[in-house]
């Protein structure tokens, strides 16, 4: 009976761990906004991460935009603001995003692990 508990116990903090998450590359912990300003010649969805007295823009990988999306909803709004804490690594790769007056983007890609609305 002790070994059937231990070994429940075992299962369950196995399936508590956070093993998603690589171990190669560095993980990032913000606050943040999910934004589509693009009603106000601004950009399309991205996020917005405060930085000191700025702030950076992000795009969600493709594969990302799912976990986004899972969280968020779809991306159907054409202004919008998302107060979000999220959890990414920055990627070495950038990606377009439409912007106002016809204009495109280039905002640094990031993998998104988790997101979670504030």
């Amino acid at each position: 009976m002790k070994i059937l508990l231990f070994l429940l116990a075992l299962i369950t903090c196995i399936a508590c761990t956070d093993d998603k998450l690589p171990s190669d590359v560095e993980i990032v912990e913000s606050d943040a906004e999910w934004v589509n300003m693009l009603a106000a010649d601004g950009c399309s969805w991205h996020f917005q991460v405060p930085s000191g007295d700025s702030l950076l823009y992000y795009l969600p990988s493709e594969t990302s935009l799912k976990v986004v999306e899972k969280e968020l909803g779809n991306k159907e709004d054409y202004y919008s603001f998302i107060k979000v804490h999220i959890r990414y690594s920055l990627t070495d790769r950038k990606k377009g995003v439409a912007c106002g007056w016809g204009a495109t983007g280039n905002f640094t890609e990031i993998e998104v692990y988790k997101v979670d609305k504030k």
